[in-house]
């Protein structure tokens, strides 16, 4: 029996950790014996993992996660203020070196030098979660395995990544999986040295696990007689729900009855409810939260809408692909090659007039 150990950083409800549990499916129990280690252990998906999955607490992480999230210079001006000098000037020369290498392979290695080496050893060690420092590093460095493998889920041009830790890295590394063809054409671009390493891997989505849920799972309650538009997913800068209130507004102006309805919660609520009410649209827009089963929504919507500005390969896209409303999705990486073979779709721009003019089409 093989034994597998893959890395993510929690089990929040998410893409990365949504493919991972439809990955886990692909494996059969008599064949693998699975490891899971998490940074943390907490999510809305930590109920979904399977009993027989090995579960790890990395319980490292949380000592360092100060040091690891928060601005240097804030770190180390602690140190001073509690007379630990010589820890605030090695974090100090890290911070230089780092800031003229753009590399914080030397931080980590000094941050984690008391961890120990997981002792025991896998047949395959996967960094699902990557490029993550912290996850890289760890599988790297502390994990044992015949074959390592690193594991890509977005668009690496859009995100600040460390690209000299993840050169250094990622090199070490058998196979370098990414989720769409098109997110693996920017990783070559930016990491050719890179390149016989990198496969395309699409995520994994189960349609008749996902049509199953449906009829288990909520749906809309408020007898709304219009049509209804939906989006799922992380409410946050990415996703574009923002300018969703714009699209909506034009919508609204040109005579549709519509309302639109949002799965999922994040930092960028606020934004949206001050946009909706600042646009008279507060009795337009409906924020249901998150939904570990959205599946209901998706099946009875009368056009799914997905308006991010960066991804790698879209989980929820998939998912709203295994029913049967339209789609409308903005241009970001993957999308183009996901909706090729939905008829009832259309890829725009990203601006508010494109995605309105998309969801026009339908209504």
């Amino acid at each position: 029996m093989k034994k597998i150990y893959f890395q993510l950083s929690a089990m929040n409800v998410g893409g990365v950790e949504k493919s991972f549990l439809g990955l886990l499916t692909t494996f059969p129990r008599d064949e693998y014996e699975v490891h899971l280690g998490l940074l943390s252990t907490k999510g809305g998906y930590m109920e979904y993992i399977p009993d027989y999955v090995h579960l790890h607490c990395v319980d490292c992480y949380e000592p360092l996660k100060r040091i690891i999230n928060d601005p240097p210079l804030s770190y180390i001006k602690d140190f001073l203020f509690c007379g630990h000098i010589v820890e605030a000037f090695i974090h100090l020369g890290l911070y230089i070196m780092n800031k003229i290498y753009s590399n914080r392979y030397l931080f980590y290695r000094y941050i984690m030098r008391d961890v120990p080496v997981e002792q025991e050893e896998y047949d395959v060690a996967v960094a699902y979660a990557g490029p993550s420092q912290m996850v890289d590093y760890y599988v790297c460095e502390k994990i044992k395995a015949k074959k390592k493998y690193g594991w890509i889920h977005f668009d690496v041009t859009k995100f600040g990544i460390d690209k000299g830790m993840t050169r250094k890295l990622y090199k070490r590394y058998d196979k370098i999986f990414v989720v769409s063809e098109t997110a693996k054409e920017k990783f070559d671009e930016l990491f050719p040295s890179l390149r016989d390493k990198t496969k395309v891997r699409y995520n994994i989505v189960s349609k008749e696990q996902v049509l199953s849920m449906a009829n288990i799972g909520d749906t809309f309650d408020d007898e709304y007689k219009g049509k209804r538009l939906l989006t799922v997913g992380r409410l946050s800068s990415e996703k574009g729900q923002d300018v969703t209130m714009d699209a909506l507004k034009i919508l609204v102006d040109k005579g549709y009855d519509v309302r639109w309805y949002y799965v999922g919660d994040g930092k960028l609520r606020s934004t949206c409810e001050h946009l909706a009410a600042e646009k008279g649209l507060s009795d337009r827009v409906v924020f249901l939260g998150t939904k570990t089963n959205p599946y209901g929504y998706m099946r009875d919507c009368d056009v799914y809408v997905q308006p991010s500005r960066h991804e790698g390969y879209c989980i929820t896209l998939a998912e709203a692909r295994c029913f049967t409303a339209p789609i409308v999705a903005t241009d970001f990486t993957g999308a183009e090659e996901q909706l090729e073979t939905y008829s009832k779709s259309i890829v725009t721009g990203m601006s508010a007039e494109d995605i309105a003019n998309g969801i026009m089409n339908f209504l």
